[in-house]
């Protein structure tokens, strides 16, 4: 009796011992749910001025698709919609005009009771339709490559600049930025620059008249130290297109003027200029 109680125990230990060594030989991964693939090729399709629609690759053995957005390029996703199994495009709708959206997209399958989900696709940068506006530069500014002063530099532009802005953004704080495009040596550019550094140029054209005792200085940016484009006598009748904060921390107003059969534009100090 004694010994076939120790034969069992001995059995049932060399038994425990070969089940330890296979878990350790097989990889953990094989116990592990499997993820589905990452979702790749997101792009934007037709957008209108409050939808924007967005489409993807379509993947095998998954159970569906999660829908996220931000404001924000770096700023907090949230899950806005689950996309079933053999769909893989999404209208998102109620949107505001002439803003920028952020978007990432992963799928999910079942395995039990519980939900797997991939990796997140590429992040999405789409816009609602809107205006652009042209406006100027009011002080010397950075445009980054997103919204964002943690976002690499593209350009530093100079006051007065001319820019065209093409939608509203934040950054993850929450701080307004605009898209814009502009010009540098001939080539065009976009990027991102606060809201607050540009001014957009005034639709209604206003007429002001130059009031000096000699001649005025018409100066490339609003800077009393910039390039002179040329003078102007008292009572020359200019076009008001907009204003700036000059580099003396002074007002100045972006003027255009007709002299000798030649159109100018560029800047100069308000306190000479009497609105009409």
């Amino acid at each position: 009796m004694y010994l076939k109680t120790s034969f069992s125990i001995k059995k049932c230990l060399i038994t425990l011992l070969f089940s330890f060594v296979f878990f350790l030989a097989v990889p953990h991964n094989s116990f592990a749910a499997q993820k589905p693939p990452t979702v790749k090729n997101l792009k934007c399709g037709v957008t209108t001025t409050n939808s924007i629609n967005i489409s993807w690759t379509p993947q095998s053995g998954v159970s569906g698709y999660q829908v996220y957005r931000a404001t924000a390029y770096d700023g907090k996703y949230k899950k806005i919609k689950n996309i079933a199994v053999g769909n893989y495009a999404f209208c998102n709708m109620k949107l505001k005009s002439g803003k920028e959206y952020y978007y990432k997209v992963r799928a999910y399958v079942y395995q039990g009771n519980r939900i797997v989900t991939g990796k997140y696709s590429k992040i999405l940068t789409a816009r609602t339709k809107g205006s652009s506006k042209s406006a100027f530069v009011r002080v010397n500014a950075n445009v980054r490559k997103h919204a964002g002063v943690n976002h690499p530099l593209i350009a530093i532009l100079k006051a007065g600049t001319s820019v065209t802005i093409t939608c509203a953004t934040t950054d993850k704080s929450g701080t307004a930025w605009s898209r814009i495009s502009f010009t540098v040596n001939g080539r065009k550019k976009t990027g991102y620059i606060r809201t607050d550094l540009v001014t957009p140029q005034q639709k209604k054209k206003v007429t002001g008249i130059v009031s000096v005792k000699s001649r005025l200085n018409l100066r490339q940016f609003a800077n009393p130290q910039s390039k002179v484009l040329t003078t102007l006598s008292n009572g020359t009748k200019v076009t008001i297109l907009g204003e700036a904060t000059g580099s003396d921390k002074q007002k100045w107003y972006q003027i255009s003027v007709k002299k000798n059969g030649k159109t100018y534009k560029g800047y100069c100090a308000a306190r000479y200029i009497r609105v009409l």
